[in-house]
């Protein structure tokens, strides 16, 4: 058998437990919503994380162009980064996913003529992690940028207040009496 179509073969099991184990990065009561809840409505993020998980595994395992799977990986990252993970925390995930083939793989990851699809495999797995955070970085930019506008409009607004008042006890009209 060949490395693609152990990969293939060991598919479902491998995402169920990249899914798991990416869950079990939220709290307690969170992590078991997202694995019961399928629903996409009743559970946007744990939809987001069940397909994400799928696609991009499937993308690695078919050698897929890595923008094929951008949008699933922006997708859970940018959750993650208005969450409030820390930066090894949001992309983390990704890494997981190694741990996940080869628990899934067993004893094939020892046999020597996977050793180099194996290795492939996990190094593409580790630029799918650097495109993670390079998503999680214009992310945090997007939020941080958001605030600043936020507290720009804030005082902008309190300096008009302020100045219409100003403006109200400086007026002629009030001194006329």
């Amino acid at each position: 058998m060949k490395f693609g179509e152990l990969l293939r073969e060991k598919t479902d099991a491998i995402v169920q437990r990249w899914f798991a184990d990416v869950s079990a990065t939220y709290p307690g009561d969170t992590a078991v919503a997202f694995r019961r809840q399928k629903d996409p409505f009743g559970n946007p993020v744990g939809h987001s994380l069940r397909v994400g998980t799928r696609r991009i595994f499937e993308a690695l395992r078919d050698g897929v162009d890595a923008a094929e799977m951008e949008p699933y990986l922006r997708d859970m990252v940018k959750i993650r980064a208005v969450q409030q993970f820390s930066a090894s925390q949001a992309v983390g995930f990704v890494f997981r996913l190694k741990e996940a083939v080869r628990a899934e793989l067993g004893q094939a990851v020892e046999d020597p003529q996977f050793m180099f699809e194996l290795a492939e495999l996990e190094r593409r797995i580790d630029r799918v992690a650097l495109a993670a955070f390079d998503v999680f970085v214009e992310c945090r930019e997007q939020v941080c940028e958001l605030r600043v506008n936020e507290v720009k409009r804030s005082v902008s607004w309190l300096l008009e207040k302020t100045n219409e008042r100003r403006f109200d006890r400086e007026s002629p009209r009030s001194n006329l009496g």
